[in-house]
């Protein structure tokens, strides 16, 4: 019961630093003219771009968690002083109430898009994020790259989406505060702003490696 509590907080961590995504190359802007109509499972842009689903399952699941500590904060005893629990449950009402909005406006202007042989991040309208605040290059990484990818606790109930990846040079590879496997290469994780169910089809189909 204590571990999806513990990934949205380690989500929560995470979202401060631009999903925690540090980037692998550069590589030049892509900025579609105009977006096609939608196929049945991802948005597909002019240049070949498929755009996964946003969700906001996680931003509501934050904002549910901080309308409880708010209810629970205001909780009395007979005497109708409030409990020793008060501020406590205010806090966490107050930082899940916030955290559900940041959620919410990532959810809205952010995308996972699949290409002919990368995963990357990018705007909702597909162009690029420009340079990652991290290590500097374009968040977009080769699916011959792929160790390893995962959803946190499972994929039935997401909180963080992971993957490992060896293209990103040895010297600008940073540690994580979660372990999921012990392969080689830079890990990363991010909130799952996005469907689920489309992101592991087009892992699956791209070929990216996957540990059962």
């Amino acid at each position: 019961m204590m571990r999806p509590v513990i990934l949205l907080l380690s989500t929560i961590a995470l979202s401060t630093n631009a999903f925690f995504l540090p980037s692998a190359r550069r590589v030049s802007t892509f900025i579609p003219e105009h977006i096609s109509t939608a196929s049945p499972t991802t948005t597909k842009l002019q240049m070949g771009l498929d755009l996964v689903d946003p969700s906001y399952n996680l931003a509501i699941g934050a904002f549910s968690v901080g309308l409880t500590g708010g209810f629970l904060e205001d909780l009395r005893d007979k005497n109708g002083e409030k409990l020793l629990t008060a501020k406590p449950f205010g806090a966490l009402a107050l930082l899940f109430t916030l955290f559900a909005g940041f959620l919410a406006f990532q959810t809205t202007t952010l995308r996972f898009g699949f290409d002919d042989d990368s995963f990357s991040l990018v705007k909702s309208n597909g162009s690029s994020m420009g340079e990652n605040v991290v290590v500097g290059g374009e968040n977009k990484w080769a699916y011959s790259s792929f160790q390893n990818y995962d959803f946190l606790p499972s994929s039935n109930f997401p909180i963080l989406v992971y993957f490992r990846e060896d293209q990103t040079p040895v010297g600008n590879r940073e540690e994580v505060p979660i372990v999921v496997d012990n392969l080689d290469g830079q890990v990363h994780f991010f909130p799952a702003i996005s469907n689920v169910k489309q992101l592991e089809e087009g892992f699956a189909k791209h070929g990216c490696s996957h540990i059962e």
